[in-house]
C-alpha cells in the first residue's frame, strides 16, 4: 500500500497495456483522477497494432497529465525518448512521482506552454487528450503547430471528445495534412495524420508562440474600480478574460482601502490575467513582484499584462509550482491572492504556514475565496494560531481576510 505523497493525493490506479500494469498516483485536482479516461484509453488502443510506435527514437506527450500515455508508451518501448509537458506544477509533480512508481527512465517531463518551451524539432511520434475547452486559437495550435516539432514523415495521433470534434475535422481538412488513420466511438474520436513534404520545406517557427499570437488573445479590455482604471490583453482558457471575478473586485477595494505602506516585495498567488498584480502596482510603490501559480499562462499572461502597464520587466520573478514552497531568503511584506475553492483543508493549512514563513514580521497577507472556505480558513487560523486576523470582508458569495504576522 503505498503512502500519500501529498495532501493533493486522491487513490492509486491500475492500467493494463500490452499485458503490463502499471500504476499511477492521481489527485482530484487534475483531470481524469478517478481512473484513465475512456478517450486515453481509446487513443492508446489505436497504437496497439502499429509497428510505427516500436520504431519512434523520441515521442512528445502534449499535455501530459499525471503520465497515464507517456509513462504507457516509454514502458512498452524501452528505447524511445519521452518528452511528457505540461502547463500545471501539480500534474507534473504526479507525471514524475509517476515515472518513479512505474521505474521509467527514459523520459523527460517539463512545463511548456503548448509547444513553446519545446527546444526539440525531430521528434517521430507526437500524441495528445486534447482538451475540451482550449480554444480555437490554442486548438489550432495544438493541431497544426506539430509540423514545427516533428521529423518529416512524423505522425501525430489525438483523441477528442464529441463536444470539438467539428472544430477538429475543420482544423484537419487541410491540403498539408493526410490523415491516416480515423476511429468514432460513442463521445470520442480519435484521429491519426500526418504533414505533406511541402509543409516541411516552408516551415518557419518564427510566430509559434501561443502567447505572442494577437488571435490568441481577446482583444484590449479596460476594467475600472473607481477611480482606478487596469488595462489588459486578456487571453481565453484563463478565468476572468472578459469581465474581472467579484473575488477581485473585492481584492482591489480592499487594497485601495488599505494606509500607503511601503512595500519592497510582494507575493501574488494565482494572478490569472494579471488585474491584480497591476492593481497592486499601481496603488503601491512596490519594488519587487513574485508570481505564484501552478498554471504557466496564468504566469507569463500577467507577466505580459504587468509589462504593458510599464512594471519594470526586472522587477517580475515567476514561479511556477505548488504552493508558495520557499524560493529564497528574502521575506515578503506583502502577500496577496486567491485561494482555490476544490483544495482541502489539509492544503490550506500547508499554505498558511508557508505564508507564515515568507511574511515579515507584521507584513500583512490579503487573501480571498469563497465565503464557504473563507470560513473554513478563518477557523483553521484562528485554532493554529498562525496569523492574526485583523478584518474579514464579504460581498456576492466572496469573502476575504486580512492577515498580519506577528
Amino acid at each position: 500500500m503505498l503512502s500519500k505523497p501529498d495532501t493533493y493525493f486522491k487513490k492509486t490506479i491500475s492500467f493494463k497495456y500490452k499485458g503490463v500494469v502499471l500504476r499511477f498516483l492521481t489527485s482530484q485536482s487534475i483531470f481524469s483522477s478517478h481512473d484513465i479516461d475512456k478517450g486515453t484509453q481509446r487513443l492508446l488502443r489505436t497504437l496497439l497494432a502499429s509497428k510505427y510506435i516500436s520504431k519512434c527514437k523520441k515521442i512528445l506527450d502534449l499535455g501530459c497529465g499525471y503520465g497515464p500515455i507517456g509513462i504507457t508508451l516509454s514502458t512498452i518501448n524501452k528505447s524511445s525518448q519521452v518528452d511528457m509537458v505540461d502547463i500545471d506544477a501539480l500534474s507534473l509533480k504526479y507525471a514524475q512521482e509517476n515515472a518513479s512508481l512505474n521505474n521509467v527512465k527514459n523520459i523527460k517531463i517539463y512545463p511548456s506552454l503548448g509547444y513553446d518551451d519545446i527546444n526539440s524539432s525531430d521528434f517521430d511520434f507526437i500524441i495528445s487528450n486534447i482538451p475540451a475547452k482550449v480554444g480555437k486559437a490554442t486548438l489550432e495550435h495544438m493541431l497544426k503547430d506539430a509540423k514545427y516539432f516533428l521529423k518529416p514523415d512524423g505522425l501525430v495521433a489525438i483523441v477528442v471528445i464529441d463536444e470539438i470534434a467539428d472544430q477538429v475535422a475543420s482544423l484537419l481538412n487541410d491540403e498539408e495534412i493526410t490523415i491516416v488513420l480515423y476511429k468514432k466511438w460513442p463521445g470520442h474520436r480519435v484521429y491519426h495524420y500526418k504533414f505533406s513534404k511541402k509543409s516541411y520545406l516552408l516551415k518557419n517557427k518564427t510566430n509559434t508562440s501561443i502567447i505572442n499570437r494577437r488571435y490568441y488573445r481577446n482583444g484590449d479590455k479596460k476594467f475600472s474600480f473607481g477611480d482606478l482604471t487596469i488595462k489588459i490583453q486578456p487571453t481565453y482558457n484563463l478565468p476572468e478574460f472578459d469581465t474581472p471575478s467579484f473575488q477581485t473586485k473585492l481584492l482591489i477595494n480592499n487594497l485601495k482601502a488599505l494606509k500607503k505602506i511601503n512595500i519592497k516585495k510582494t507575493i501574488i498567488l494565482n494572478p490569472n490575467q494579471g488585474i491584480i498584480p497591476i492593481a497592486l502596482s499601481k496603488i503601491f510603490n512596490v519594488k519587487t513582484i513574485e508570481l505564484v501559480d501552478r498554471n504557466l499562462q496564468a504566469l507569463r499572461v500577467s507577466k505580459m499584462n504587468l509589462k504593458s502597464n510599464n512594471y519594470p520587466i526586472e522587477n517580475i520573478k515567476l514561479s511556477h509550482q505548488i504552493n508558495l514552497k520557499q524560493t529564497n531568503s528574502e521575506k515578503s511584506d506583502f502577500i496577496i491572492g486567491v485561494i482555490p475553492e476544490k483544495e482541502n483543508l489539509a492544503t490550506h493549512e500547508i499554505l498558511f504556514k508557508q505564508i507564515k514563513e515568507q511574511l515579515t514580521i507584521n507584513g500583512i497577507a490579503m487573501i480571498v475565496s469563497s465565503t464557504t472556505v473563507i470560513s473554513r480558513i478563518k477557523k483553521l487560523l484562528e485554532f493554529k494560531k498562525l496569523l492574526k486576523i485583523n478584518k474579514r470582508k464579504k460581498a456576492k458569495g466572496a469573502s476575504l481576510l486580512v492577515l498580519t504576522n506577528y
